[in-house]
């Protein structure tokens, strides 16, 4: 009887094992995925206070917890415009029913213009608190009503889609008192420059795809049951070769080297923006499109935020392949259209990153603005 025993012993402590080894194997992905956003948020938050310390900043006591605040922010996904930020109630940010709040006139009539601003995270005001977004501003400087449409790394595509989602769902007919403003270009060079790319998508296209995909419709399968170890074993295997593929051959952008490629992007970001002119005029609404600035390219000084990196490089390639490409097909299109590239370049305390500016940046901007859209 002592023999047998043994053997059942041996075969209960080598299944432990197995067992063991199996729940380690298929505990790691999420644990370690887990574990890194974690310190990648940490690191997110780091960067993201450590501009409040930015010189510009320091007139401005609200700046530590605007970007505290910010980290704070999640966002959810939604057909047709893809992503919004969740609602939020802050000190310096709010956001209601999806949209950033704007410092309103509270005396509103049919005299009072309603300006619509849509744009990227430029337009939403990232950066500023809710009293210094450039759509506040200028609705303070000309007591008109605006709405924020901005939304997180928007391309104008995205924009156009989220106006028709608006004039659908609230049955807008009547625009005759109403001026559309789409802020755009950083975004559309910056994600669809990108070499993975195709045709009008966005860069979350192949993502969102992915997960849609249904690899089996049985509720027991060994392929669930290891399919979240080979999607993380791909993921590595894609890091690695992004890696390389970033350091060997830089292809990471096909704009500055594809110039097919930098004129589609053009010609879509203005037949976006033509599109969207028709929409607003078609309802006796007003048009005006702006081509925002960006520090690749300009002559601003941004010496103190040392944008000198290998990546910097290669996207100032792409702003200086695209962006002349936008301003000849919009020159010569049937719409308003407004060259803003170098509106920053006389200031020295502009911007916080290659796109966002603050409260200065802001401020100048709004009364260039109020000059183009309301003089």
């Amino acid at each position: 009887m002592t023999k047998p025993m043994n053997w059942i012993k041996v075969l209960i402590i080598n299944l432990i094992i197995i067992f063991a080894l199996l729940g380690v194997i298929l505990l790691a992905p999420p644990i370690i995925v887990g574990a890194n956003k974690i310190l990648t948020n940490t690191n997110t938050t780091l960067k993201n206070t450590n501009k409040s310390s930015l010189e510009l900043y320091s007139n401005y006591d609200w700046a530590e917890k605007f970007f505290k605040e910010f980290d704070q922010i999640g966002s959810k996904y939604y057909d047709y415009v893809t992503w919004r930020f969740n609602d939020y109630s802050g000190d310096t940010i709010n956001i209601i029913n999806g949209l950033r709040k704007s410092n309103n006139n509270i005396n509103i009539n049919d005299q009072i213009e309603n300006y619509w601003f849509f744009g990227g995270s430029t337009t939403w005001g990232y950066g500023v608190n809710d009293e210094y977004t450039y759509p506040s501003l200028f609705a303070r400087a000309t007591n008109n009503q605006v709405i924020n449409f901005g939304g997180p790394g928007y391309i104008a595509r995205q924009s156009l889609a989220y106006f028709n989602n608006y004039l659908v769902r609230n049955e807008v007919r009547d625009m005759s008192n109403t001026h559309v403003v789409f802020y755009d270009g950083v975004n559309d060079i910056a994600e669809r420059c990108r070499s993975e790319i195709k045709g009008l998508g966005t860069g979350r296209q192949d993502q969102v795809r992915t997960l849609l995909q249904t690899k089996s419709s049985e509720p027991f399968t060994f392929e669930r049951t290891f399919g979240q170890l080979k999607d993380f074993l791909n993921a590595i295997i894609l890091i690695f070769r992004s890696e390389v593929s970033i350091h060997a051959s830089k292809k990471m952008y096909s704009c500055s080297s594809n110039n097919e490629r930098a004129k589609e992007i053009a010609n879509t970001l203005v037949n976006t923006w033509q599109v969207a002119s028709d929409l607003a005029s078609s309802r006796g609404g007003k048009f005006t499109a702006i081509l925002q600035p960006v520090a690749y390219y300009s002559d601003a000084n941004v010496g103190y935020l040392k944008l000198n990196s290998s990546n910097d490089k290669s996207m100032s390639e792409q702003y200086k392949a695209v962006y002349p490409l936008i301003i000849e097909a919009a020159t010569i299109r049937n719409i308003e259209f407004i060259d803003l590239t170098k509106i920053y370049d006389d200031c020295n305390n502009c911007y916080i990153d290659f796109c966002h500016v603050g409260p200065q940046g802001h401020h100048i901007l709004t009364s260039r603005l109020v000059y183009e859209l309301i003089n």
